[in-house]
């Protein structure tokens, strides 16, 4: 695994969302609700900023043409596509991001599963 700094969990959990840079590749790190969320911050739709979308109902909106993805797992029901996510964990109260694949394979219902979210724990 290639776990990066997204930055601190206070400082994320207060602006709500980030955007992070690895090699050229945009990571989208999310917290809503007590949990930190990772995507690919390219909708796989348009090519949208999802960090530009809002959450309703427990869905990321992207803000191009309101493609809904589960927070959980990236899943878009009516189209039945995944967004791209990658694993979150906390460390020492610092946001890592497991960005180990350049370009993340989507994440199936039926397939691997959906992605955990991990709670945010301040200290």
């Amino acid at each position: 695994m290639s776990w990066v700094t997204a930055g601190d969990v206070v400082t994320i959990t207060r602006s709500r969302k980030t955007v992070i840079e690895v090699d050229g590749y945009e990571v989208f790190v999310l917290a809503h609700d007590g949990n930190l969320y990772a995507f690919q911050n390219r909708c796989i739709h348009k090519q949208r900023e999802l960090a530009r979308g809002v959450v309703l109902n427990g869905k990321l909106v992207c803000p191009g043409h309101q493609w809904a993805f589960e927070l959980g797992s990236g899943y878009e029901a009516i189209k039945e596509e995944c967004q791209p996510m990658f694993p979150v964990r906390v460390v020492d109260g610092i946001v890592e991001v497991d960005v180990t694949v350049p370009t993340p394979a989507p994440i199936t219902v039926d397939g691997r599963g959906p992605v955990e979210a991990i709670p945010v724990a301040e200290d």
